[in-house]
């Protein structure tokens, strides 16, 4: 897909999304990945290959892989009220990259009804890449039922690579303050890791919006056991208290991706949430 396609998709998705009221007040967009294939790693996305979670991770890591896709996520969360579809398009090959996500019921989140973000990556020297990223969504203010409102964020992040098989990432989320301060600028760091014999693995560790000077520790592992199957695990230690374990796996082809992942709460004893994703490369 060439740029200009993905900057009219882009233009047409701002005039669509006209967003239905929510239930309270979001503190924070995910930055974490939420599809199946990121969550499968333990929802790291700071120094990551590109994806679906660029997006609303580190948008830095849309790197020149010289591929366009077309993806669908289903993301199950436990408590949310209902299931959510996540759609993206990605273009890793123009000048300058870029992907667009769109969540419709987006519940796990603290939205509803579609809350969509666009990103863009560009070269500055053959190892480090800069990225920025928008999003946007509505909701229902706590202390104003029936009415709507909404945030709109702007987040910047960059990508180092430390030779072909070394890469460490930083990402600032909420640059500008977002609507009357609602929610709180912060920032993380990431680090991907390449192996012998396919082994991938990855970290991040990223403030937390809703604990003041705590912070999220993710890590994951990426393997491949035979031709065309990658397997994956992770594990959260998040400031709030809860520890998370995931798992995840992936059949691919040239063609694309056939992904799906779990979030198991190791304290509480139950599957928090379960993704599948497809991702059709053109």
């Amino acid at each position: 897909m060439k740029k200009s396609y993905l900057g009219l998709i882009i233009v047409v998705f701002a005039a669509l999304t006209a967003v239905p009221a929510l239930k309270a007040d979001p503190t924070s967009f995910p930055s974490s990945g939420i599809d199946a294939q990121s969550l499968g790693r333990g929802g790291t996305v700071i120094a990551c290959r590109p994806g679906i979670w660029s997006t609303f991770g580190n948008p830095a890591t849309l790197t020149p892989e010289g591929y366009n896709a077309l993806g669908i996520d289903y993301i199950d969360q436990d408590g949310a009220d209902r299931k959510s579809l996540g759609f993206s398009i990605l273009d890793t090959s123009s000048i300058v990259r870029g992907s667009l996500t769109y969540y419709s019921s987006p519940d796990f989140a603290g939205f509803k009804n579609k809350m969509w973000g666009v990103s863009f990556s560009q070269t500055l020297t053959p190892s480090l890449y800069l990225g920025e990223s928008y999003h946007t969504g509505n909701y229902e203010p706590e202390a104003s039922p029936g009415s709507e409102d909404s945030v709109n964020t702007v987040d910047a992040g960059l990508l180092y690579m430390l030779g072909p098989k070394v890469s460490v990432g930083f990402v600032s989320h909420n640059l500008i303050p977002s609507d009357r301060d609602l929610l709180d600028n912060y920032s993380g760091f990431g680090l991907g890791m390449q192996f012998p014999m396919t082994i991938y693995f990855s970290a991040d560790y990223e403030e937390d919006p809703d604990q003041n000077n705590h912070r999220n520790l993710r890590t994951g592992i990426e393997f491949d056991p035979v031709d065309h199957l990658t397997g994956r695990f992770g594990y959260q230690n998040l400031a709030d208290g809860h520890n998370f374990l995931t798992l995840g796996i992936t059949y691919k082809d040239v063609n694309g991706t056939l992904d799906a992942a779990v979030l198991y709460n190791d304290q509480d004893n139950k599957t928090e949430r379960i993704a599948l994703g497809l991702s059709i490369r053109m």
